[in-house]
This record gives structure tokens, C-alpha cells and sequence, in this order.
């Protein structure tokens, strides 16, 4: 009968270290452990550049499409500035229209190398001074934004170790904590000031983060979950 008390005993203590092991381990996992700070509100960001002319006129040759990689300095587009090509004696009003002569045309340059992320208009179109022809998207300059829970804010620091994992790509990337917002993230929508409104947002707060290495194949948009290491 003893041998059987002893047996049983074993069990049970067994069964308490390995619970303990178990509990252990998902304890050290998770935000209780005051070891990290996670969360999946985060993307994958970009430094996305609108491109425009800084004069109004009709664009005669579009040099790129959404895709395009273009260095810095190399032409977009040109653009046919309009100029006065009559004029009424008798209501004192200027005519505008396109002359196409190559002292009324200018080219729309890449303000630095990048990938084309969007065009907005096509050969023929007429813009105004300023409006976007395209997007670009400097590749050399893609961060992740997450949001973090404004109680856990306090434990993240500039230069803390953080790892990254985007959604549909395998492995870890790595990074570091650059900046934390001073304000939520609801103070930065003005929609949401009131603060009736401010009550019903969760109270998140924008963190930046730089990855260790380049990595031009990353989309911007895409969803992430970090974890940053606190300790």
C-alpha cells in the first residue's frame, strides 16, 4: 500500500513541476512578465513623396507608370505651361492656349531615387501648380508604426531592442524603438477630439521603429506584430 502512496505521490509532484514548468513559460511569454511589450496594431511604413509641377499646364509626355524605379533627377514628366496666345481690344482679356514651342514646356523631375507608387494623371491631362502627377516611394526609408497601449507606454524607451514579424513573410526582422509620439493617437485625429469620442478610442500611442537592415522588399501597409524588450 505504501509503495502505492509513494507512486501516487510522485505523480502529483511531477504533475505540479510540470504545471509549474507550463505556467512558467506562458507567464515569461506574455506582457505580465514585464519583460516586453507587444502588440499587432502595427504596419509596415514608407516615405511616400507627391511629386507634382510647380506650374499648371497639360501634360504632354508621361515618362513612368506604377512600378517604375526612376533615379534621383531623372524626368517624370513635361508639362506644356499655357500662355497668352491672344488678346480682346475690346473686353482688355487675355486668351490662353498651348503653343507647343520648347520655351513653354517644363520637366517634372524625381526629387530622389525611388520606386513609383502610384500615378495619378496621364499624358493629356491638365494639372494645377502643385497637383500630385505621382508617388513616390523611397525604399530606403521603410519603418514600422505600432500602437501601444497607453499603459504600457511608460516602459518603452528609444534604442530598446525590438522584434518584428510581417504578416505572410517568414522569420523575424529586427529593430529599434526611434521615437515615442508625446500625444495618443486619438489627439491626432481631429475627427475624434471630442471628448466624448476620445472616451470610446482606445488610448494608443504612436511608436516608431527602425529596422536594423535595409529591406526593399517589404510593402508598405502591411500589418506587423512587434515586440519590443523592455528589459
Amino acid at each position: 500500500m505504501s509503495r502505492y502512496l509513494v507512486l501516487g505521490a510522485a505523480g502529483l509532484i511531477l504533475a505540479i513541476v510540470g504545471a509549474s514548468i507550463f505556467g512558467f513559460e506562458l507567464w515569461s511569454k506574455s506582457d505580465l512578465s514585464g519583460r516586453f511589450v507587444s502588440t499587432n496594431d502595427a504596419q509596415v511604413v514608407a516615405d511616400l513623396i507627391q511629386v507634382g509641377s510647380i506650374n499648371a499646364g497639360r501634360i504632354i509626355d508621361m515618362n513612368v507608370d506604377v512600378g517604375t524605379s526612376v533615379m534621383e533627377g531623372q524626368v517624370i514628366a513635361t508639362v506644356d505651361i499655357p500662355a497668352v496666345i491672344s488678346r480682346s481690344e475690346i473686353t482688355d482679356t487675355s486668351k490662353m492656349g498651348f503653343r507647343d514651342v520648347q520655351d513653354q514646356l517644363t520637366e517634372v523631375v524625381a526629387p530622389r531615387s525611388g520606386l513609383i507608387a502610384a500615378r495619378w494623371v496621364k499624358k493629356g491631362d491638365t494639372v494645377s501648380a502643385g497637383q500630385p502627377i505621382v508617388t513616390l516611394m523611397d525604399q530606403r526609408k521603410v519603418w514600422i508604426e505600432a500602437n501601444i497601449d497607453e499603459k504600457k507606454i511608460g516602459r518603452v524607451r528609444r534604442g530598446q531592442l525590438v522584434e518584428i514579424e510581417i504578416t505572410g513573410r517568414d522569420g523575424k526582422l529586427l529593430g529599434r524603438v526611434e521615437t515615442v509620439s508625446p500625444v495618443t493617437a486619438a489627439t491626432l485625429r481631429p475627427e475624434q477630439s471630442s471628448s466624448r469620442n476620445l472616451r470610446n478610442v482606445g488610448q494608443v500611442v504612436p511608436v516608431k521603429i527602425t529596422l536594423d537592415e535595409d529591406h526593399l522588399s517589404l510593402i508598405p501597409g502591411s500589418s506587423a506584430e512587434i515586440t519590443i524588450w523592455v528589459r
